[in-house]
């Protein structure tokens, strides 16, 4: 329940922040992946765009914004780090310093991401927005509240599994469209695909969308 609460808090203060906003912060960089075959991406508020590419190394573009803007907003912003590090197979990207849910209104990520296609992906967002396209390896998305746009190379993919606790879902694969929606949303699963790998989506209120095509 307690961490029932801290979500919803954090979603509210999302949907009903102000419209004038300031970046703070900028990180601009490329990282390489070294030996790593996984990329984890975890933030905690916010909106992450991410596309996978040709290219060797992660290619970083993150913004820390604040939303009505405040000295406390402002300051919180400073104070953040954006941190990588490889441990065994994974390379990891996240946030480091941020303050707890609710703490400070309107502080949030803003990032645009480029990715090794082929690499395995897991993606992290607490509250907000996730847009995910074009990589081809194992994919895991897993978002507390918000929305998840999700669009891939079928050929890439053999199975799927699409599950929001409350709100809809849907996902376009072999020339069909599955749906589900509600208070309490059946799971999607498809395992009819060509490729080899897998999407796995999870968000515990809002929306799913998984096409492949």
């Amino acid at each position: 329940m307690k961490k029932t609460a801290l979500i919803l808090t954090a979603a509210l203060l999302w949907a009903t922040a102000a419209s004038a906003e300031e970046v703070v912060r900028s990180f601009r960089q490329q990282v390489p992946v070294g030996t790593a075959d996984k990329i984890h991406l975890d933030f905690p508020v916010g909106e992450l765009q991410v596309d996978g590419w040709e290219g060797s190394k992660l290619d970083l573009d993150v913004k820390i914004v604040c939303q009505d803007v405040s000295s406390r907003c402002e300051e919180a912003a400073r104070e953040l780090r954006l941190v990588y590090n490889a441990s065994g197979d994974t390379m990891e990207v996240r946030v480091k310093d941020w303050p707890r849910f609710g703490a400070v209104k309107g502080l949030h990520v803003r990032g645009a991401i480029h990715v090794p296609r082929q690499l395995a992906l897991r993606a992290e967002l607490g509250v907000g927005e996730v847009h995910i396209q074009g990589t081809a390896g194992d994919l895991t998305v897993d978002l507390g509240v918000g929305e998840v746009h999700v669009t891939l190379p079928k050929e890439a993919f053999r199975t799927a599994r699409i599950d929001t606790g409350i709100g809809e879902a849907s996902l376009v694969a072999g020339g069909r469209r599955y749906s589900s929606g509600g208070l309490i949303t059946p799971t999607i699963h498809w395992d009819k695909g060509a490729g080899r790998s897998g999407v796995q989506v999870d968000c515990g209120v809002g929306e799913i969308h998984v096409t492949l095509e």
